[in-house]
């Protein structure tokens, strides 16, 4: 969070009128970061199994997304992917300079 954005809401942001607007993209960098560094995550609650299974084409950021809140559901998503790592366009499209892969 807060490093491919070019977050086009501080443009119109309401601080403008008064000094300077709100930077969210590196306060948002900087709680992520903040997260990641600690290494520690919260738990997640999960439904009980119900023995659906979902199959998901594609393991850009939408095919990821799916998964994980499919999975939180109680189903079991099976993610296929061509290329041979997850990410799509963040890892694939996105120059490391601009979102490091060990942050994917």
């Amino acid at each position: 969070m807060g490093r491919v954005c070019p977050a086009p809401c501080e443009d119109v942001c309401r601080r403008n009128d008064v000094d300077e607007p709100v930077n969210i993209n590196n306060l948002k960098r900087f709680v992520a970061d903040l997260e990641y560094n600690k290494g520690q995550h919260l738990p997640v609650f999960v439904h009980p199994d119900t023995g659906h299974k979902v199959a998901i084409i594609g393991g850009g950021p939408a095919g990821l997304t799916c998964a994980y809140y499919l999975r939180r559901l109680g189903h079991s998503p099976t993610i296929f992917e061509r290329m041979p790592e997850l990410g799509g366009a963040m890892r694939y499209g996105i120059p490391e300079y601009r979102l490091p892969k060990k942050i994917l």
